[in-house]
């Protein structure tokens, strides 16, 4: 639904109000699934398996020297899973490995029905002997599974090396094999741990008795390998997956944060390039890796490949969150003979910065950019779209307070709106006529088409309300350059909706007259940062600004 005030000679120019944004129906989310056929039917020879160290190495309880937790940002984009996701899908036994790719589903349910009922099973603290596990075993509800469900526990317990070393020994022992998955569950074990030679000898074992690896193994074997002082190797492991696969983000991200923390960022910059010729979209994590292991370099070339990943995050509109933003502003002032001095800032709806006075960038599109982002929006996002959603009664409140300044209204609605109900009561109807013009859809239509195409029809400087935030119509510009434009415009137009505490009384946060996006002038940067990693509403912009100086 719509809205529109008139503050110029010229049909609808100040606001346009989607009301039935306010409670969006959830949409339905399609679930896709990709089977590997991973050959875990075939034998690992006993002997082959035998590691190199006879005793496990000490373990670090919490495995916090080897690979810290990190939360990742969730930006405008889809997020690949992190190690703590990886980790707990092993150890809650959503990852498995099968030949039979085309099971039946009622088998596949009752198999993840039983691990998941033994998913709090504890391990022992201590390796046990061959007739100890096979009472274990023997007591167990379904033995079928045993191995399986124990390891899985071992991974979340964090268990010592030598435990799950003594039940892969009575596996191969009484089964002359030890199958594909509890492997990899083992190889993740190590990895958590940081266990350098147990993960190279895991490698020489599977390469040795498998043809093919699959991506899970492979990101479990360049994840432990790049934290470690064999990282060269993790290297080795990315060009050998570039033969049979496209690599993972993480395979990529594993490899920079390793180079990056030995200083060699040319090799880490080459990666990050080969990564993005490969669509893969880079976390604030690495981002943020680059400039921590930067700082107090000199050098033109590595300030050149790090002021672009400024503009990196200034051509995708990506805000960084306050941690990253440190690391940015230290690196900055780290740089040697430079003179950089960083400052936090707020910035008011004038747009000036506080600390330098310097105007920031006009939200304005130009007319060119404003033709063209209109007409890509009409033929991309407006023809053929199919999104429904509710309206909301709460309309009447929103039209109030907006006729109050004197603007001229128009709002899209839907028929149903007409027919009098405990919603919509014809007297109320009839009082938001007489303050606004209204256009009413079909039930049936999409009413954010409308809007998108009513606000671009009306030109520049018309606004508009609403709870939604258009991410779908985004993503449906096919062009980067667009959807940048689309944002800016976005920011500079869309009126933020928010009731009082009370719940008693509608406000709005008028659009921003400067573009919150990183801006430079050559000797000052502004860059817009978060609080915390958790994403923004894509018309919530930040607030916050570090403001750089060179003196």
């Amino acid at each position: 639904m719509a809205l529109f005030s008139q503050t110029s000679q010229r049909g609808f120019q100040a606001l346009l109000w989607k009301c039935c944004m306010f409670w969006p129906a959830p949409r339905c989310q399609q679930l896709s699934a990709v089977s590997f056929n991973i050959p875990n039917r075939e034998k690992v020879n006993y002997l082959s398996f035998m590691t190199s160290s006879s005793t496990a190495l000490p373990v670090d309880p919490k495995g916090t020297d080897v690979l810290p937790t990190k939360k990742r940002s969730k930006i405008d984009y889809k997020e690949e899973k992190g190690w703590d996701e990886e980790t707990k899908e092993i150890s809650e036994g959503k990852v498995h490995f099968s030949s039979s790719v085309e099971a039946p589903k009622k088998q596949l349910m009752s198999q993840v029905l039983s691990r998941r009922k033994f998913a709090n099973i504890q391990p022992p603290e201590k390796p046990l002997q061959a007739e100890e596990w096979n009472r274990l075993r023997e007591s167990f509800q379904s033995p079928g599974i045993f191995e399986e469900v124990m390891f899985n526990s071992m991974v979340r317990c964090n268990s010592p090396i030598d435990v799950a070393k003594s039940l892969l020994t009575h596996v191969a022992k009484s089964n002359g094999d030890i199958a594909y998955n509890l492997l990899v569950k083992y190889l993740a074990l190590c990895v958590q741990q940081g266990q350098t030679s147990e993960i190279r000898d895991v490698y020489d074992v599977m390469k040795n008795r498998f043809k093919i690896l699959e991506s899970g193994a492979y990101n479990l074997f360049i994840r432990g390998l790049s934290n470690s002082d064999q990282w060269r190797m993790a290297l080795t492991l990315l060009e050998e997956v570039k033969k049979i696969m496209i690599p993972s983000r993480t395979n990529y991200e594993s490899c920079i944060k390793a180079a990056s923390r030995h200083q060699e960022m040319n090799l880490a910059f080459e990666l990050y390039r080969e990564m993005l010729a490969k669509d893969l979209v880079p976390t604030l994590d690495v981002l943020q890796a680059f400039f921590d292991f930067s700082r107090g370099m000199k050098g033109a070339e590595l300030q050149k490949e790090l002021f672009g990943i400024l503009l990196y995050l200034r051509e995708n509109r990506i805000y960084p969150h306050k941690t990253f933003m440190q690391s940015i502003k230290l690196w900055f002032e780290s740089i040697p003979g430079e003179n950089w001095r960083g400052h936090l800032t707020s910035i008011k709806g004038s747009g000036q910065c506080p600390v330098c006075n310097h105007q920031l960038e006009d939200s304005d599109l130009t007319e060119e950019e404003y033709n063209n982002l209109r007409e890509r929006i009409i033929s991309d996002v407006i023809h053929g779209t199919d999104t429904f959603r509710k309206t909301s009664p709460q309309l009447f409140d929103a039209v109030n307070c907006l006729a109050k300044d004197n603007a001229r209204l128009l709002v899209l609605g839907r028929k149903h709106m007409l027919i009098n109900s405990s919603n919509w009561k014809r007297e109320i109807m009839k009082e938001m006529q007489n303050k606004a013009d209204f256009f009413f859809a079909d039930n049936i239509s999409e009413d954010d088409a409308f809007l998108l195409y009513a606000t671009l029809r009306s030109g520049k400087h018309c606004k508009f309300v609403t709870r939604d935030f258009l991410r779908d119509h985004k993503a449906c510009l096919s062009d980067s350059l667009t959807r940048h434009l689309f944002r800016k415009w976005q920011h500079g137009h869309q009126i933020a909706f928010s009731p009082s505490v009370e719940g008693k009384r509608i406000s709005f946060s008028p659009a921003l007259c400067y573009d919150c996006v990183i801006q430079t002038t050559g000797d000052t940067w502004h860059i817009p940062y978060k609080d915390t990693f958790e994403e923004k509403y894509s018309y919530e912009v930040p607030r916050k600004w570090l403001c750089i100086q060179q003196k």
